[in-house]
């Protein structure tokens, strides 16, 4: 749907907004809606797209009709662009003739302009019959007042309607349970991440769910298949000398994820910038979420005079992420300093939170700063196959025998080797 509601810009005022956002960046949002139209910012984006600017300002509208995201650009427009006046009383005009039985009132405050200014162009597209006029009646108080008349309803679908409808199973739930198309789907999806969540161990893991092998990430992993991987968790160092292996990571995340697959990285936050930048050479990104660190494992930074209790979990995504909604807090057990296995390691309990909110059983998860290997372990534990690479052969060493402990401990305490 294309909601450019003026015209294009011209070559001069195009050229002056493009040098605008190389001197200074985006500094007004994009807007979208949830379908991942543009809202306003049309030119910003083609602009982003020519000087491959990724990570940008973004705002997106959600549960707005069709009626409403037209107005919500028109409204936009009269504020942000230089308009002249007939381009301003054109605008106005449109909203009229797709919404005339709103009060000047209405329409005023939906544009942002007065309601004397939407009366004067009322008159005249009821002048030349364009628009019905509105119906008036007379109060208790003598006085005469327009009357909003309710619109026709007819049932116009959206996009995301249109896509749940072609499911048959859509149609069937909602000719069983009187639900509209999103909210049928929602329930099947619900349903579905329902069943995902029971899923069995074998006795002895598969061979082809665990590997493990040295290699330095700047290298580019070429072990690994393109497209391949469904994602990539990982904690790698945080230090300042290391900043620029975040750069490698985005690399190897382009080439060896899937369309849609997602790059988990927990970080420090004391050179948070030049990580992101790092990250979003060649990812796009889609959230940070907060990681707690409850207890005696939250550590005093001397240098900054602050005492953490969480850390960024830095969520990048190869094209646009279709998954499942998820919480954007995660957690790990109070207390648990799990040093023993990497002088750096996390704790299991809340590498379990994160695997099991971002990923699936059979889900294929790399970790190229393998360290201990609290990743894999619980990957496995939780019946996804796992991939882990490290500089330091030591660390493969301890992560293979620390791994295969964890998923027969896993196995053994559900009696039945059903995990639920």
């Amino acid at each position: 749907m294309d909601y450019q509601v003026m015209p294009e810009l011209t070559a001069e005022e195009y050229a002056e907004l493009k040098a605008d956002i190389v001197q200074r960046g985006v500094m007004v949002p994009i807007e979208y809606d949830e379908l991942g139209n543009v809202l306003d910012g049309y030119h910003r984006l083609k602009i982003c797209g020519e000087l491959g600017i990724k990570d940008f300002p973004k705002v997106i509208r959600v549960g707005m009709t069709e009626a409403e995201k037209l107005t919500h650009a028109r409204k936009l427009n009269m504020a942000r662009r230089q308009l002249t006046q007939e381009q301003k009383r054109g605008l106005i005009r449109e909203q009229l003739k797709e919404t005339p039985e709103q009060s000047d009132r209405q329409i005023a405050k939906a544009l942002g302009v007065s309601d004397k200014t939407v009366g004067t162009q009322r008159k005249a597209l009821e002048g030349t019959a364009e628009i019905p006029q509105l119906e008036k009646t007379v109060g208790a108080d003598g006085k005469a007042r327009t009357t909003a008349r309710k619109p026709v309803s007819v049932f116009n679908p959206t996009k995301r309607e249109e896509k749940a409808m072609k499911k048959p199973e859509v149609i069937e739930r909602m000719q069983e349970g009187g639900v509209n198309a999103v909210n049928a789907e929602k329930q099947l999806n619900q349903e579905s991440k329902a069943e995902r969540k029971t899923y069995e161990l074998k006795d002895e893991m598969p061979e082809e769910m665990l590997r493990l092998f040295v290699a330095d990430i700047r290298n580019g992993l070429n072990e690994i298949s393109d497209g391949s991987i469904d994602a990539i968790i990982t904690d790698p160092p945080y230090s300042r000398e290391y900043i620029p292996l975040y750069g490698d990571l985005s690399r190897l995340a382009s080439r060896v994820l899937k369309p849609g697959g997602s790059l988990i990285v927990m970080t420090g936050q004391s050179y948070l910038p030049e990580v992101m930048r790092e990250l979003g050479q060649h990812m796009s990104y889609h959230w940070c979420m907060s990681y707690l660190t409850p207890g005696g494992q939250s550590p005093q930074l001397f240098q900054k005079r602050v005492n953490t209790f969480w850390k960024p979990v830095l969520w990048y995504v190869k094209g646009e992420y279709a998954g499942d909604y998820i919480g954007d807090v995660l957690k790990s057990p109070v207390n648990a300093n799990e040093k023993d296995y990497h002088e750096w390691g996390q704790s299991l309990g809340g590498m379990i939170d994160i695997i099991e909110r971002l990923t699936n059983p059979g889900d294929l998860i790399l970790d190229p700063f393998l360290g201990g290997g609290t990743t894999g372990a619980a990957a496995v534990s939780k019946c996804r196959k796992f991939i882990g690479a490290d500089i330091e052969p030591k660390n493969i060493d301890v992560s293979q025998q620390r791994i295969q402990e964890v998923y027969r401990d896993a196995g053994s305490k559900t009696g039945t080797n059903i995990l639920a």
